[in-house]
């Protein structure tokens, strides 16, 4: 039956199925069934790619299937599958998930070169009210050195943004010296990138529980004094 649904063309029908697959609550083991078609989803979008419903429902299947349950189809097409359904704020129903899959995803190096900015944004703002719950998930602190040795420089202000909000060094894996590294060379790329990271950290720092930690302030101040210097010389 799966298979005639699949196959038939109609994307209602298709929409449907995954609907009916698709757990709620705060489940964390997708039913075998999605587990079993992960890798048939990407051909679904394609085929259809007018069908705003099943766009929708596509993407809350991915968000209980997550990263490693659809790396069967190869990294580099899953992230090209990613980009092209250009997934917002407004399309996540479980943000926890989305965000762990996106942190799942950018540990490739397929994901720093390919994976749209627009990824690196939406985790940016995820981060801003999700922080505390994330800050126990594994990372890579070469995502920094990754980003730098690509010259993803927009992509790096996001990380940077996220790590201050997620692992603020006080207490996380990435030192105040990688920071201040990665730091140092985005704002030489971009020197507006201070000023857009700070926009980034304020409205995480006006939630109750967080507080934007010293160490940023006082890179902030050193790459600040130092930009001062060169413009004098």
């Amino acid at each position: 039956m799966v298979n005639i649904v699949f196959s038939n063309g109609d994307a209602e029908a298709i929409a449907d199925l995954l609907c009916a697959w698709t757990p709620w609550g705060n489940s964390y083991d997708p039913p075998q069934q999605l587990r079993i078609h992960a890798e048939h989803l990407i051909d679904l979008y394609h085929q259809h790619p007018s069908s705003s419903r099943l766009r929708q429902h596509i993407i809350n299947a991915i968000e209980f299937i997550g990263y490693w349950r659809v790396e069967e189809v190869g990294v580099e097409r899953f992230i090209e599958f990613l980009n092209d359904l250009k997934v917002v704020l407004k399309d996540v129903d479980d943000i926890f998930k989305w965000a762990t899959l996106l942190l799942d995803t950018i540990q490739s190096s397929e994901a720093i070169k390919h994976l749209s900015l627009s990824y690196w944004e939406l985790l940016a703002d995820i981060a801003v009210y999700w922080s505390d719950e994330l800050r126990a998930h594994t990372y890579s602190p070469q995502v920094m050195i990754f980003l730098q040795d690509a010259r993803e420089w927009d992509k790096l202000n996001c990380w940077v943004s996220v790590v201050w909000m997620m692992w603020p060094p006080e207490g996380g894996k990435t030192t105040e010296e990688d920071l201040e590294h990665a730091m140092l060379s985005l704002f030489h790329q971009k020197p507006g990138a201070l000023q857009k990271l700070k926009e980034q950290m304020e409205p995480w720092s006006r939630r109750p529980s967080n507080k934007i930690p010293g160490s940023f302030e006082k890179i902030c101040k050193q790459i600040h004094d130092k930009a001062a210097q060169q413009a004098t010389l």
